[in-house]
């Protein structure tokens, strides 16, 4: 019943086109979604006419308007490698939601480099008061009791194009909280450049001064579980994912290893893998090897059994920050 539910809830959330049990659903969750943007709406205008106090360091915060699956984590990994190519001592501060991103961030930046907590105002103090120049702020955007440098918004242009607010939809915010960012990243994996486009004279249309650029994400950088270097399979693969945007991953894969059949086992997003978990996989896994995303490879490394026949694919951003968004950082860097 549960797994049920969640494949109707999937569908509205990802805007394809649901079937009638899907809608009757979404019609039911019509009065909570108009609860929850009026307590969004009041929120937002109390904050908006709040002081908040000055951080003892600078922070650059990498949020969303939606649950999940805009690239918030390999984006805030790009900027932290950009900072500290520069020498910047960084921080990453996470409230510690989603055992997979906290344990990624101290895969990429070290357990002291790692402050986690619901509290992100005191992981900032905290950061300072041990010499840390930067805070990293993971998943700030809705966490306005924070000042910050640099409020940085992604959106994803796989998003769906109808604002749907939890719980009928996986939107936060409406789109005019985008007006609060200093710039907005359009994260591609793979949407047409139409799409791309639309999205960007939309986002120009809803929060005008604000920068709109556009980020590239690819899928690459193999490795085995533990994090080491891993070659690419050279055969079928069963795809295997606990993220918000399964098929993206599956398409992605079918795009790196062309001619390699894929099947795809997904779970919901942060799902902890238990033993039965790891005995379905191997029994389906008929010889194949396992590919599965860097949160579910921090997880499942743990699962001996599997990992020996298992490799992880990174997601990243291609290039260097550009444009507006270059200049805001290194006038940050050299305030450092």
């Amino acid at each position: 019943m549960a797994g049920r539910l969640r494949g109707l809830v999937s569908e509205l959330w990802t805007g394809d086109e649901p079937r009638l049990a899907a809608r009757l659903l979404g019609s039911a969750l019509g009065p909570a979604e108009l609860a929850f943007r009026a307590a969004v709406a009041v929120r937002s205008r109390w904050y908006d006419r709040k002081r908040r106090p000055v951080p003892p360091i600078p922070v650059v915060s990498v949020g969303n308007l939606t649950v999940g699956g805009t690239g918030k984590t390999p984006v805030l990994r790009w900027l932290g490698d950009w900072f500290r190519q520069r020498g910047v001592r960084v921080a990453v501060v996470v409230r510690g939601y989603g055992s997979d991103e906290v344990a990624l961030y101290r895969r990429w930046f070290g357990e002291e480099a790692l402050f986690v907590g619901v509290d992100r105002r005191e992981g900032v103090r905290a950061a300072g008061e041990a010499g840390y120049r930067l805070a990293l702020v993971d998943d700030g955007f809705q966490h306005r009791r924070l000042a910050r440098t640099l409020d940085i918004l992604l959106v994803a242009t796989e998003d769906p194009w109808r604002v749907r607010m939890l719980p009928r939809g996986p939107y936060r915010e409406p789109l005019a909280a985008a007006r609060r960012a200093t710039h907005v990243l359009l994260t591609r994996r793979t949407a047409d450049l139409g799409t791309v486009q639309a999205w960007r004279e939309r986002l120009a249309r809803v929060a005008p001064g604000v920068p709109v650029l556009q980020v590239e994400m690819t899928m690459g950088d193999w490795s085995d579980l533990a994090g080491g270097p891993a070659n690419a399979p050279r055969e079928d693969v069963l795809a295997v994912c606990s993220i918000a945007r399964p098929r993206a991953f599956a398409a992605g894969l079918g795009r790196l290893l062309p001619g390699a059949k894929v099947e795809l086992v997904s779970y919901p997003d942060h799902h902890e893998y238990t033993g039965e978990d790891v005995a379905a996989l191997l029994g389906r896994r008929n010889g194949r090897t396992i590919v599965c995303t860097d949160k579910d490879a921090v997880k499942l490394v743990r699962h001996r059994e599997l990992a020996e026949h298992a490799v992880a694919v990174g997601l990243r951003v291609v290039g260097e920050p550009r444009g507006t968004l270059l200049t805001a950082l290194e006038g940050v860097a050299e305030r450092l």
